[in-house]
């Protein structure tokens, strides 16, 4: 049983590594939100800016596929040259991609910074009555008003945008590095 398990397991990895490889053309959109203008400087973050740096430099350079420097979305606060993770400039990348998307790309999403969760808009959509959010650099502070942080972007919402994505026929891999900020 044990062997047939890992069987499975490794031929599913290797034909999920084999993805990139037979893709159209790559894609990714790397987001790395670190200094937090709404909030203490104590829960500002140093290590997403390093992290989609690095995987920017090994998509371009090292990767067994590598990925076209254009077609690499860099998005991070405090580094000179790129575009500060807002939830404007998030969405405005994703309606990006989204547009030149063909059959057959592979998408690579990197979602690196503080993440947190809320009750959720519509509580029988999430069976723990909860929203996960990933938390751009310009939140705002929690609203009682519409009951949600200012600017978060909801996970809803990154599933419409994947789901755009997939829609036009891309494959899409998201990695969340995301910890509360609270």
């Amino acid at each position: 049983m044990l062997r047939s398990l890992l069987s499975t397991a490794l031929t599913s990895t290797l034909c999920l590594a084999a993805f990139p490889a037979l893709a159209r053309e790559n894609h990714a959109i790397l987001i790395g939100a670190n200094q937090y203008q709404n909030l203490a400087e104590r829960w500002w973050l140093k290590g997403p800016a390093n992290d989609v740096q690095l995987v920017a430099e090994y998509l371009t350079t090292d990767a067994p596929v590598p990925f076209a420097p254009e077609n690499v979305t860099v998005l991070t606060d405090g580094v000179d040259g790129y575009e500060d993770p807002t939830l404007e400039a998030i969405r405005t990348a994703f309606a990006e991609l989204t547009e030149r998307a063909q059959p057959g790309d592979f998408v690579y999403l990197h979602f690196s910074g503080h993440g947190t969760q809320a009750p959720a808009k519509d509580p029988d959509s999430e069976l723990d009555g909860l929203d996960e959010l990933f938390l751009p650099v310009d939140i705002g502070a929690w609203s009682n008003q519409v009951g949600e942080v200012e600017n978060a972007l909801v996970d809803d919402e990154i599933g419409v945008m994947i789901d755009a994505l997939r829609a036009k026929g891309a494959d899409v891999w998201a990695v969340f590095d995301s910890c509360p900020a609270s």
